[in-house]
């Protein structure tokens, strides 16, 4: 019975964690198409008459572009606050780092085995034998980490309540959140998940590769639109001879 409680808590934790690093996924690509989308029409990043070209085509399509980049911004936003949120309720790193401090004489190396039982006994004995766990200075050190954000964060708190969940009418002045600033934040949320599930289940996720492979789909994106969609609509016209001559 004892070890079934450990087991059931090793899990609880890591599907936490798990359904954080998706959730994380989620927003950290869509703060980067945003990003991405933003970059397009900077001279200074692709030139003044790719900029020009990449405007026009945007343009054109606003009926799509317009709502879906403030889709984007309004989503990493609210998620990226839901995910600092304070809620008891919610999921969010807070709670992964409480319930990590309560159970942590349960995360065991014996709660660890039972959990990943269905492992090839030769890797699990490899895994078992490299096993870490998490001590007390690890908490502490996500506790540091939260408290070098605190000022982005309450930012960001009164930016999600007062602006994007809520339409107040007498709001305050918008607070300054940069775009260092909110990659600092997914940065350090990555670090604070990266180290609970790697020192207690030897599994880190990267997400190194995030940034370039969305902005590459964005570019390929309006690329294609702007080179080759042109060539589809007259294939269009002359085939269903929508514009005929005379």
């Amino acid at each position: 019975m004892e070890n079934k409680q450990k087991s059931t808590e090793f899990k609880t934790l890591m599907d936490y964690a798990k359904e954080m690093h998706h959730r994380y996924f989620r927003a950290l690509s869509a703060f980067y198409a945003y990003e991405g989308l933003r970059e397009v029409l900077a001279t200074n990043i692709v030139g003044q008459s790719e900029a020009e070209e990449n405007a026009k085509t945007i343009g054109k399509y606003s009926g799509l572009f317009t709502p879906s980049q403030e889709a984007l911004r309004v989503y990493f936003f609210l998620e990226l606050a839901k995910m600092f949120d304070s809620s008891k309720e919610a999921l969010h790193i807070y709670k992964i780092f409480n319930f990590t401090e309560s159970n942590l004489k349960n995360l065991t190396v014996d709660a660890f085995k039972e959990y990943n039982q269905n492992q090839p006994r030769a890797f699990l004995e490899t895994l078992v034998n490299e096993y870490k766990g998490m001590a007390h200075k690890e908490l502490i050190a996500i506790k540091e980490m939260l408290n070098d954000h605190k000022t982005t964060l309450e930012k960001l708190d009164k930016y999600r309540n007062k602006w994007l969940a809520h339409d107040d009418i007498n709001k305050p002045e918008t607070p300054s959140i940069t775009g260092e600033e909110i990659k600092a934040l997914f940065e350090a949320l990555a670090k604070m998940l990266n180290s609970i599930t790697g020192r207690l289940n030897s599994e880190s996720w990267t997400y190194s590769h995030v940034e370039n492979d969305v902005k590459h789909h964005v570019r390929l994106v309006v690329d294609h639109l702007r080179r080759f969609e042109p060539y589809r609509l007259k294939e269009i016209e002359e085939k269903y001879r929508i514009n005929p001559e005379g």
